[in-house]
């Protein structure tokens, strides 16, 4: 899901004033073409993950806007298109078939998370649309359910711009095994991040010497109250719990087992490196870890050059953890339509290009370099663990992994 670094950019990006990012593109098209493309952005825009869809939202708006400033892609003008899903993967399927139905699409950048990627993913494929995620972090969604025996590709207009799950899990791993924790238990949402993180976890862990000592699964949309599972990890008496899925529940789960005089660190991927889960999970949280994809973003200089466009820029919204994400994404997808449109005598007859050209586009990412594997996968595939210290995020080291 997330990236490393920009791990408070909730408190030090917050803008008081500025122009609706959906109205900004539509009252720049003079400076572009006769010609109109499209670039839907697809997140939760409503609802408790706002916050986070909107950073990645402003964070592909001004990805745009800057393209259009320079003149990447002369004879067009770039539109962006931003849907609600609302963190609902019946949403943002609908919202794939909008983006699929309009002529005018060339890209979409989304969704945050695996479950509701993976929604999106058969009916933009269908269409020939390329589909760039900032955030989705599960294996299956590029590789195929025996992704680590026999990937297998799974559609060929999908890219991510994170490192997947099975990077983050090994991480986590050799992070936990270095500081001597040898017992840990798991305990998932059921959902396809959640459960995927799990697996890939276990696998990692047992690999490196590490024992799972019980594991659970809680109900993401059930009241934030977890007695019986948070019974079942006292009794098992693990050094550690990992928990796959999302920061609302992770942290309810994190202060539940201390109030039951259970403390030890709660442990998780890049969904509780967030300015949300800190609050949630209470105050003696310290020596919790997370990870994120790259390197911190204050150390990049893309990263330092994204972090000021968007102090600068002054949207409404602060950028949050995903925003570094999405301004990826949207760049990776500008430069394969950089190729793709000059040529094009329509949108829908650059959609073909555009996918063709992205397995070939390298930017200067946020948190490093970005490339493409064959399954549609970022190389290199580096990830950072956080430890949660004085109620923030710090980036401790980062794993690579080829």
């Amino acid at each position: 899901m997330l990236r490393a670094g920009a791990l408070l950019l909730g408190t030090s990006l917050v803008a008081a004033c500025s122009a609706d990012p959906t109205t900004s593109t539509t009252a720049q098209q003079a400076a572009g073409g006769g010609r109109t493309a499209k670039i839907y952005v697809i997140s939760p825009q409503s609802g408790p993950d706002a916050a986070l869809g909107l950073g990645m939202r402003n964070s592909a708006q001004l990805a745009v806007e800057q393209a259009k400033a320079r003149g990447d892609i002369p004879g067009w003008t770039l539109e962006v298109v931003p849907l609600d899903d609302a963190g609902d993967p019946t949403k943002a399927a609908e919202a794939a078939k909008k983006a699929a139905a309009d002529e005018a699409t060339v890209a979409v950048v989304g969704s945050i998370f695996s479950g509701l990627t993976k929604a999106m993913q058969q009916p933009l494929s269908d269409a020939g649309i390329l589909l760039v995620s900032p955030s989705a972090t599960n294996p299956t969604l590029s590789r195929g359910e025996d992704y680590a025996k026999k990937p297998k590709r799974q559609y060929d207009s999908f890219f991510r711009v994170i490192a997947p799950d099975d990077a983050h899990a090994p991480a986590l791993a050799q992070h936990l095994r270095s500081q001597n924790t040898g017992r840990v238990a798991v305990v998932h949402d059921g959902d396809s991040y959640g459960s995927g993180l799990a697996s890939a976890f276990t696998e990692a862990f047992e690999k490196e010497g590490g024992k799972v000592v019980t594991s659970a699964q809680i109900d993401p949309k059930a009241p934030l109250v977890y007695t019986k599972v948070v019974d079942q990890l006292v009794k098992a008496k693990p050094q550690a719990v990992l928990f796959g899925g999302v920061e609302i529940q992770g942290g309810a789960l994190a202060r539940q087992i201390r109030e039951a005089g259970l403390t030890v660190p709660v442990v998780g991927g890049d969904a509780l490196a967030t300015e949300l889960y800190i609050p949630k999970s209470g105050p003696v949280s310290g020596g919790d870890l997370s990870t994120a994809s790259g390197a911190p973003v204050d150390t990049v200089e893309a990263g330092k050059a994204y972090l000021a466009a968007y102090r600068d820029h002054r949207f409404r919204e602060s950028a949050t953890s995903y925003g570094p994400l999405g301004y990826d994404a949207a760049s990776a997808a500008l430069a394969a339509l950089t190729t793709a449109l000059p040529s094009a005598t329509s949108p829908e007859a650059a959609r073909k290009a555009a996918v063709s050209a992205m397995s070939s586009v390298k930017i200067d990412g946020t948190s490093g370099p970005v490339a493409f594997d064959e399954f549609g996968d970022v190389t290199p595939r580096s990830v950072t663990v956080n430890v949660l210290r004085a109620g923030a995020w710090t980036p401790a080291k980062t794993y690579s992994f080829g």
